[in-house]
């Protein structure tokens, strides 16, 4: 079964740490973007098992995608959200109306992305295992 992200991200090098991160995890398709609205498009017209949304990007930022998938009734409403900031803050205490499930730091931890990374992973089995979506 293959693993399906969308990763938005507008910063190259953290685009080539990402992949070369996910390509030590068998199974894992990744879709990358380089904007907000790249990234809105793609999640309109295919549904992803993870999606990896970078704070601020050129267009629409990340809070504002997560947002209107999640308002809407897009094949992605309910994915599993890991949002990219480089805002201390926010990693204290998310904004009000967060819509993100999981908040990491920047730069990338390798570690502990991958721990995160193979733990949606297992949840994701796991829930099809016994027929929960």
């Amino acid at each position: 079964m293959t693993f399906k992200i969308l990763l938005a991200e507008d910063d190259e090098v953290t685009q080539q740490i990402v992949r070369s991160l996910l390509s030590g995890i068998a199974g894992i398709d990744v879709t990358v973007t380089d904007d907000g609205r790249q990234a809105l498009e793609a999640a309109l017209k295919q549904p992803y098992d993870l999606m990896i949304f970078d704070q601020n990007m050129p267009h629409i930022n990340g809070d504002r995608v997560i947002r209107h998938l999640r308002a809407g009734n897009s094949c992605n409403r309910d994915t599993r959200v890991i949002r990219f900031t480089a805002e201390a803050e926010a990693l204290r205490q998310p904004p009000s109306g967060c819509h993100s499930d999981i908040i990491m730091p920047k730069p990338i931890r390798g570690a502990e992305f991958v721990g995160v990374i193979e733990g949606v992973m297992a949840n994701r089995s796991h829930t099809h295992e016994n027929g929960i979506l």
